[in-house]
């Protein structure tokens, strides 16, 4: 499984056009595996040109299939994929800082939507004629040999922000886009009540956190009173059990989803929390 995959470095690019602080990128899934974790440090817009794809949050997932946009804010989330065709898509990764100077440039903008709106990790857009056409448009950029004007696409990308926050159709990625404007710093807790199902290392953890590694290890301690590394092994062993309680999945499975290392490392903590393996504790809770 490993450490999470981030998104915005490691993916192999096939088509990439850099503007200011903005990547827009054609992607082509290479991941062999058919679930897999990854963490990105930055917000994206990912369009669907071919195929499908689920992401998994902590509470949802989200398939996404052709003509279809999906926004990921930073942090972790669970990818599956679907063998059964290539995966292709449009993403375009935009940081904060972006949407910090978008937001303070035109405040007329974000002045009708509300910051404490709360919302997943993934928004799903709803999709009008208006955002079909943009992003077919895009297409010509990527396909055409002659390297489109830089001016050109911050242009384009601007419209796409525009045509998003002035629809009524998208109002969590508005009270989004505002909290990052307003410079709403989230909590070390926030940060790890949101990701501890991931197997994120934690130099990825402090990154989410926009912390170094040592301010994030003492403003850890500070709001829980221990290591990251012993809260993380019981935060994750408590959403286990409640899998092993409430579902059929597989020990395996159980162990992926909520950020263990292997399914033996999970096995041994397991047992040596609670006497007894994941799959006699579960076959007891179902025999129940």
């Amino acid at each position: 499984m490993g450490n999470g995959y981030d998104i915005a470095k490691n993916t192999p690019t096939f088509k990439k056009i850099e503007v200011s602080s903005l990547m827009f990128s054609e992607y082509r899934c290479t991941e062999e595996k058919s679930i897999f974790t990854t963490w990105n440090h930055l917000n994206y817009f990912i369009y669907v040109l071919e195929g499908k794809k689920k992401w998994r949050t902590l509470e949802h997932s989200y398939m996404v299939h052709v003509n279809e946009v999906l926004f990921v804010k930073k942090g972790a989330n669970i990818i599956e994929k679907y063998f059964d065709s290539d995966f292709c898509a449009i993403v375009i990764f935009i940081p904060d800082s972006y949407v910090k100077d978008f937001m303070s440039q035109k405040p007329e903008i974000g002045a009708s939507h509300k910051s404490n709106l709360q919302s997943d990790s993934a928004i799903p857009l709803k999709m009008d004629r208006t955002l079909s056409t943009y992003f077919t448009s895009m297409l010509d950029y990527f396909f055409n040999e002659e390297k489109p004007s830089k001016y050109l696409m911050e242009i384009k990308f601007q419209e796409l922000l525009v045509n998003i926050l002035s629809l009524p159709y998208n109002p969590e990625i508005g009270s989004y886009f505002k909290q990052i404007a307003q410079e709403v710093k989230l909590s070390v807790k926030n940060i790890m009540e949101s990701n501890f199902v991931y197997n994120l290392s934690l130099e990825e953890f402090a990154r989410l956190s926009h912390r170094s590694l040592s301010t994030f290890n003492r403003d850890f301690y500070s709001a829980y009173g221990t290591s990251p590394g012993k809260w993380l092994t019981k935060k994750r062993l408590l959403h286990a059990k409640r899998l092993l309680e409430n579902t059929n999945q597989k020990v395996y499975e159980v162990a992926f989803d909520s950020g263990f290392e292997s399914p033996a490392h999970f096995a041994r903590v397991f047992k040596n929390e609670n006497g007894i393996t994941p799959l006699k504790y579960q076959k007891a809770q179902l025999s129940v």
